[in-house]
């Protein structure tokens, strides 16, 4: 199971993501919708270690790895691929 338990991340003084909590079930599908400048790729980003949070945790089943190098974290299976234009 992942867990999202009160992230917060800021760019300086902006803050992207505020407070957010929750989780996926193994063997789930999930989706994350939004406005553009909403917070997904910031949230998405977080999860694979790639920007660190200001606040809460993210838990891999109940491991926390909110602090783990992006490769450390890949190695347990997250990533994402980025958006691209010429796809």
């Amino acid at each position: 199971m992942l867990e999202i338990t009160n992230l917060t991340v800021a760019y300086g003084p902006i803050v992207a993501l505020d407070n957010v909590s929750f989780s996926v079930a193994d063997g789930s599908i999930t989706a994350v919708l939004g406005a553009n400048g909403a917070g997904k790729t910031t949230l998405v980003r977080t999860i694979s270690g790639l920007v660190r949070s200001r606040a809460g945790s993210v838990r891999l089943d109940g491991r926390d790895i909110s602090r783990l190098a992006p490769e450390a974290i890949a190695r347990l299976g997250i990533g994402h691929v980025p958006e691209g234009r010429g796809v």
